[in-house]
């Protein structure tokens, strides 16, 4: 009795250290934090989210140093935003004819987008409404799709990200036309006609092209493609801190290396060159060693130019790759363990 007192007393004052460490200044953080311990997220002791220390708007940063080896992060899989996940969506989707008799042939990101869509839809009523909370409204940043049409003909020319983003957004249309929104007329109870909107859709899109992470061994599409609440607030470095692993019924962050006191914890979107990290995420890294120069011939890049977002720039060093993933049918466009929004 005394040693379980002891433990209920350990996991206390470890909740209670990352909670002081991380809502300082925001609540939608604190609300985030404390969603995360009833949802069945354990996080480490040592870190802190918020902005102080990151490179973004919200990042994780370690208080005190974390050994390579340690997990820094415990996720259930019943925590997951997924279609699967979702009540509501799934129901309605494996009982629509029409629709499950298209599952296979249908982008794994389109059930992800319903359930996006449906849990955006219930406000404070959904299950991870305070993880939505904290998923940004990028306005004039994020990845090239939501740019507008000016600011993609000027900052991408003569680049190939311009020519992928423009066949991402016919596919984007075509599915909300021929797919989503049919579908959310025939079940206009979860889906009202706010959330009908080709324009809603498309940001959605950007946010699963910028936080979801796929596990493409689950050979159920309603399970495969997920949001991850915390490791998604991670950002993204080519030297990165830690990576994400797939278990039966949770996921673990672990560090790869030491993390030092003070610094931010960053993971990875794997070994992309500026083109796709452009084409996905609207950014790219100076001195990306996964960089590629392409022919001359095939595309050409403009010296630095600046991102729409006042504080962001892009750092044009080398030649884009003309080879990057699409939002297609038969492509996903993410990596199997992880990535993190700018």
């Amino acid at each position: 009795r005394q040693k379980l007192s002891y433990r209920r007393g350990l996991q206390v004052a470890k909740r209670k250290a990352v909670e002081a460490a991380s809502t300082r200044d925001n609540p939608r953080v604190t609300a985030f934090v404390k969603w995360c311990r009833r949802a069945g997220i354990r996080l480490h002791p040592k870190i802190r989210i918020g902005r102080e220390g990151s490179c973004a708007e919200i990042g994780v940063v370690a208080t005190e140093e974390i050994g390579e080896g340690e997990r820094v992060a415990h996720i259930p899989r019943s925590a997951l935003l997924t279609c699967a996940n979702s009540q509501a969506v799934r129901r309605r989707l494996l009982r629509d004819d029409v629709t499950a008799e298209r599952l296979d042939s249908m982008s794994s990101w389109v059930p992800l987008l319903l359930a996006m869509l449906a849990e955006y839809g219930l406000e404070s009523a959904s299950t991870w409404y305070p993880y939505l909370q904290l998923v940004p409204n990028y306005g004039s940043a994020g990845p090239p799709m939501i740019w507008s049409e000016s600011q993609r003909d000027t900052l991408l020319a003569g680049t190939s990200v311009l020519q992928s983003v423009h066949t991402d957004a016919e596919n984007i249309a075509r599915d909300h036309a021929t797919i989503v929104l049919p579908f959310m007329q025939r079940h206009s109870d979860v889906f009202p006609p706010h959330l009908q909107s080709l324009d809603l859709y498309e940001q959605m899109v950007a946010l699963v092209m910028s936080y979801s992470f796929s596990d493409e061994a689950n050979p159920d599409m309603l399970h495969r493609t997920m949001m991850v609440p915390f490791v998604d607030l991670l950002n993204h470095h080519s030297q990165h801190h830690v990576e994400l692993s797939f278990r039966d019924d949770h996921l673990e962050l672990v560090a790869i290396r030491t993390i030092k006191k003070g610094e931010e914890v960053m993971n990875t979107y794997g070994p992309l060159p500026n083109a796709s990290l452009m084409h996905k995420y609207g950014f790219s890294e100076v001195n990306n060693p996964h960089d590629v120069v392409g022919g001359a011939s095939q595309c050409h890049t403009p010296p630095d130019i600046k991102h729409p977002h006042p504080h962001v720039y892009i750092h044009n060093t080398h030649t884009m790759h003309p080879h990057i993933n699409t939002y297609t049918h038969n492509t996903c466009m993410h990596r199997l363990t992880s990535h993190t929004p700018l």
